[in-house]
């Protein structure tokens, strides 16, 4: 029995639908399709009397390990083996993603008895399957002039959580859509993905009209987006992400490809925010489920503020470099206290801020972690202060504050500012195993987590230097 969908586009009994002769051509391909994807395969290509297509639009979105592949790939065929001189087009998350599934589809192709009349062209740019009919199935990178020219009447976009939607926008309703816009009937638009982040906002819009679809159906109304069928896996409300039993309420293929035992090793792998949105398919939001922004929030407290001597600075530039914090952290009766100092877009300001800083306060620890973009102004702060007044703050090192610093959070022994900077990082805060240390991982983030970085950092220039008073110490 193959796990529910959470939302799925229902079927019309009264239509016919291309569903079983997709499914005929994956059993040939050694691919017969499991439940869920005989469900998407019967709804999305649904055609009305005149056998016209009554969506335009397709969006699934499942776990990892679901079987996109094998979904996508018998539909894209279909298409173009039953269609003369048409070429239907594939991209992921970057043109390198693209070919990489090409190149399972391929393989897939090559086993079965299509390899007998397939074509394959592998030049760069040129990726993809001919048929003798004329028809083929190509691979292009995400941009905006790659289907310049074209009239394809299918498109699949895999992975659109990777898009922002700018990007999102540009390739459907800038690139997609207007070279479809003679195909009535004929055309669609196939998005597949895994659950996204807050940064996911192109596919976020698409799953509130999915869902909201779903429902008005539901409800016998008429959906805001006729032309779209949605369907969506993953872990129920309320349901526990640490219980492995969960993997078959809501995984479509446990049972078929997969077992739960496969699902939880790989998890095991995964930081728990990565596991939480790629394998259980749940949006991260804007919240770090590390913390709630309740438990974040019973930590600002009143803070008696120390001599600037006391002090640790430290300062962080976010992965993509769009913003910089510079943090004051001190010990007050052996409870750690953090205050951000500043925080503003880019990072041309930090430098002239830190050295002012430095000059004039006399802290007893200046420094941050030696990672990311951050080693840029490391070499600034250097060639200013001089080359002998900087360490750095080594990979261990960080490991050892990102989990001193998720201690403190978690046993409530620590105080804040009650900033922004804090709560938005706290709330976007992802970690990352790298051998036998857990860290902050500021690309796996789901949004900049500068602040809370140069926090950490200075609890741990804190903890670990000679003590105010002591001999001046530069940590980077």
């Amino acid at each position: 029995m193959s796990a529910p969908p959470k939302y799925a586009t229902p079927r019309n009994p009264y239509r016919r639908s291309l569903g079983g002769q997709i499914a005929k051509l994956a059993e040939a391909l050694g691919k017969p399709p499991m439940p869920w994807q005989q469900l998407v395969y019967d709804v999305a290509t649904e055609v009305d009397e005149d056998g016209r297509l009554v969506y335009e639009l397709v969006l699934i979105t499942v776990p990892r390990q679901s079987g996109k592949t094998t979904l996508v790939g018998p539909m894209q065929l279909h298409r173009a083996i039953t269609n003369p001189g048409i070429r239907c087009f594939y991209t992921a998350q970057t043109g390198k993603d693209a070919r990489k599934r090409f190149e399972d589809l391929a393989t897939i192709v090559k086993e079965s008895p299509l390899k007998e009349v397939a074509q394959f062209r592998w030049s760069a740019g040129d990726e993809g399957i001919s048929f003798p009919n004329g028809s083929a199935v190509k691979v292009f990178a995400p941009t905006m002039d790659a289907i310049h020219g074209e009239t394809p009447p299918l498109v699949t976009l895999d992975e659109i959580w990777k898009y922002d939607e700018l990007l999102g926008d540009a390739l459907l309703e800038g690139a997609i859509l207007p070279a479809q816009i003679t195909l009535s009937g004929r055309r669609q638009v196939w998005m597949i993905s895994t659950a996204g982040t807050a940064l996911s906002t192109f596919m976020r819009k698409w799953v509130e009209r999915g869902r909201a679809s779903v429902e008005a159906r539901a409800a016998g109304l008429e959906p805001a987006w006729p032309k779209l069928a949605y369907f969506e896996w993953g872990l129920a409300d309320g349901d526990d992400p640490d219980d492995p039993t969960s993997y078959e309420r809501f995984h479509p293929a446990v049972g078929y490809t997969q077992t739960v035992e496969d699902l939880v090793e790989l998890g095991a792998s995964m930081s728990r925010a990565e596991r939480l949105r790629a394998l259980c398919n749940v949006w991260l939001e804007a919240a770090d489920p590390l913390f709630s922004a309740e438990e974040w929030a019973a930590l600002e407290q009143p803070m008696a503020v120390p001599s600037k001597r006391e002090l640790a600075i430290t300062y962080e530039i976010a992965a993509n470099s769009d913003t910089g914090s510079v943090v004051a952290v001190w010990d007050e009766d052996g409870v750690p206290c953090g205050r951000v100092l500043h925080t503003a877009p880019g990072t041309t300001w930090m430098h002239d801020f830190i050295v002012k800083l430095f000059r004039e306060w006399r802290p007893a620890v200046l420094g941050a972690d030696d990672g990311g973009p951050t080693r840029r102004l490391t070499d600034q702060l250097r060639r200013t202060l001089g080359e002998d007044a900087v360490v750095t703050l080594g990979a261990r090192d960080f490991a050892t504050a990102s989990e001193a610093f998720l201690e403190h959070v978690r046993t409530q022994h620590l105080k804040h500012d009650g900033s922004r900077t804090f709560a938005e990082a706290i709330q976007h805060l992802v970690l990352k195993r790298v051998g036998e240390v857990t860290r902050f991982s500021r690309n796996d983030s789901t949004g900049p987590i500068a602040g809370i970085v140069a926090f950490a950092v200075g609890i741990w220039l804190h903890e670990h230097g000679d003590g105010p008073g002591e001999e001046l110490m530069i940590y980077v």
